[in-house]
């Protein structure tokens, strides 16, 4: 009867049990009546279960009510939990109250507690007592502890004692320490292993280490594989790592996947990315959604992207808001920006400030595009020493028209060894012009075959001029009437009258006087007095023959006629060269663009995330 009553008294007092009044409050918790779980646990802890008291220590923790946190662990490690000792110096580590994380991890780590001498030993390096910090790592690594390893590596790294480091490094990747297996990746990349290197991140890959993933996808960058680089960058961008969130962007800004990177690029914006604004900004220009380009572009100028100044002045020149682009471009000119010096010049020179263009070219002479258009500048306001100055610049940086315009004043100067010198270092790149004026150059030089290699390239792109001068050395210097004829007629069905009248002069000289009549008649047509002259004297000769004949039959006064005929001085050997005609350029008339400076070059390689150097402390419990 008596054992019955004791256990009925017990039932009674059941609610104040504070097991069940802890386990009470928990439910409170879950159900967010935290204020409610308070009291509950406070009753209990006040009743010295340690669980309630260890709990309350928590809660003050994640409130920042540090002194109240201090009051609730300390009871519950007085009350047996090793735990609580643990997390009030892990507390006081992340205060940077080392002295007091330290007074409560030796508590703990004198007794064998891990993660307590592995804090403990981060704690005294905190506090540069390497002695120390070294006798407790060591203590936790000698017993298997991953993050000891690690931080014992990190040790030796800042002491330079590198193969001890790379050996502890070593020893946490086999414990399966992260950030262990980081440092001893980065280790074997610089010691050229990349196979080891590679296969150490791919683990890190598979576990979500972020500046793992990161090192991964740059060198599947470096090395042009895009598809990998990808796949590793969006482990770590998608847990918010904003430099695999940037790369991730630029990646699928290279691949067209453009709704990817703008998400992606806008992601590593709201973390106050710079180059992400920048690269923002010049996939919207390239889109034609220029509102959008200017709004990044803008921002990226706020951080001072010299380039995005000049792309953003650019728009402005545009949209003739001249005002805005002499701002933006005059701000990217005081760090250096050499474009907008040239993009400056040509806005200027559109609105015929002709001074002010030539004084902002001018400040890049060795920019091969402003030295062209200074020579043009001056070669237009007739100033051709200056213009001669600014295009030998230009030729000298291998400009082709440059070379070609020299080519034309010194041989409208009567230089003609300069001409000569200018004109074959345009031909040189297959300049049309250049060859024609060279072609004729040689020409007078008597120099025949240099002459007709010169024609010949432009009379096959239909150059009368030419056509009818490779005609002309084959006629009169190499007598091969056959491909003279060729070139001639080729010229002819392009009216010129000269190859008209030198093909009559060549079958006068074959004795086919009726083709000779055929062509000067042809050429009478598009009033030539010199086939009208030779159709005369071919008459002439005709009736002359004619009168002879006669006259050797002793018919009427023939003889007499014979003698009465002057004696005509007519050069059937004479041939014509027609009026000196150039290829036709064709000048595509394409809107004016300014220069946009669409990548900055970044080092990939000095991007690669390096070594971990800071220690980290253990938060899990020793197990």
């Amino acid at each position: 009867m008596k054992n019955t009553k004791f256990s009925i008294k017990k039932i009674k007092n059941i609610s104040n049990d504070p097991k069940v009044v802890h386990t009470k409050g928990a439910l409170l918790e879950k159900m967010g009546k935290m204020e409610s779980a308070i009291e509950l646990y406070k009753s209990a802890a006040l009743d010295n279960y340690v669980k309630s008291q260890y709990t309350l220590g928590n809660i003050y923790e994640s409130k920042k009510q540090f002194k109240e946190a201090e009051k609730w662990y300390s009871m519950a490690y007085k009350s047996g939990s090793e735990d609580a000792a643990f997390d009030l110096g892990n507390m006081y580590y992340k205060l940077d109250g080392y002295e007091y994380a330290i007074y409560w991890y030796e508590k703990i780590a004198n007794l064998g507690y891990l993660q307590a001498q592995n804090n403990l030993g981060v704690c005294h390096f905190k506090m540069k007592d390497f002695v120390r910090c070294e006798k407790w790592l060591k203590t936790a690594a000698d017993k298997n502890l991953g993050k000891a390893c690690f931080n014992l590596g990190v040790l030796y790294t800042f002491l330079e004692k590198d193969d001890e480091a790379y050996e502890y490094y070593k020893k946490g990747s086999v414990l399966l320490d992260d950030d262990a297996k980081y440092n001893l990746a980065i280790l074997n990349g610089k010691k050229k292993d990349n196979k080891s290197t590679v296969s150490l991140y791919k683990q890190l890959y598979k576990s979500g280490h972020m500046k793992g993933c990161f090192n991964l996808g740059m060198i599947m960058e470096i090395n042009d594989n895009l598809e990998d680089a990808e796949k590793y960058y969006k482990k770590s961008a998608d847990r918010d790592d904003v430099k695999s969130e940037y790369r991730l962007a630029y990646v699928y800004d290279r691949k067209e996947e453009l709704g990817d990177a703008i998400y992606y690029y806008e992601k590593a914006i709201e973390k106050n990315h710079t180059l992400s604004k920048y690269r923002l900004a010049n996939l919207y220009n390239r889109e034609n959604e220029i509102e959008k380009a200017k709004t990044y572009y803008k921002m990226a100028a706020e951080d001072d992207i010299t380039e995005a100044k000049n792309n953003l002045a650019g728009i402005y020149f545009e949209e003739k808001d001249y005002e805005n682009a002499i701002k933006y471009y005059e701000d990217a000119i005081a760090v250096g920006c050499k474009s907008s010096l040239e993009n400056l010049g040509d806005l200027y020179y559109q609105n015929q400030d002709i001074e002010k263009a030539i004084s902002y070219y001018s400040r890049i002479p060795n920019n091969a595009s402003c030295q062209i258009k200074l020579g043009n500048i001056y070669e237009d306001l007739n100033n051709i020493e200056e213009a001669i100055s600014w295009y030998k610049k230009a030729s000298e940086n291998g400009d082709t028209r440059s070379s070609y315009r020299l080519g034309c004043i010194y041989e409208s100067l009567g230089n003609t060894k300069n001409a000569r010198k200018y004109f074959e270092m345009a031909s040189s790149k297959n300049h049309m012009n250049a060859r024609i004026h060279l072609g004729r150059i040689y020409f007078r030089e008597g120099k025949l075959e240099e002459s007709k290699m010169m024609f010949d390239t432009p009379a096959n792109e239909n150059n009368v001029y030419a056509q009818h001068m490779v005609g002309l050395i084959y006629d009169m210097f190499y007598k091969d009437y056959v491909n003279s004829k060729f070139w001639y007629e080729k010229a002819r069905a392009q009216g010129c009258v000269e190859s008209i009248y030198n093909l009559g002069q060549i079958y006068l000289k074959l004795n086919d006087d009726a083709e000779a009549e055929k062509y000067y008649k042809e050429g009478i047509k598009y009033g030539s007095k010199k086939c009208e002259y030779m159709l005369a004297g071919l008459y002439y000769k005709k009736s002359l023959d004619m009168y002879i004949s006669l006259a050797n039959e002793e018919y009427d006064n023939c003889e007499e006629i014979v003698e009465g005929f002057p004696n005509l001085n007519i050069d059937f050997d004479e041939v014509l060269i027609p009026p000196f005609k150039l290829q036709e350029e064709v000048i595509d008339e394409e809107e004016y663009v300014p220069i946009y400076i669409l990548n900055i070059k970044e080092s990939l390689d000095s991007m690669l995330e390096g070594l971990e150097t800071e220690m980290i402390i253990d938060e899990e419990h020793d197990s």
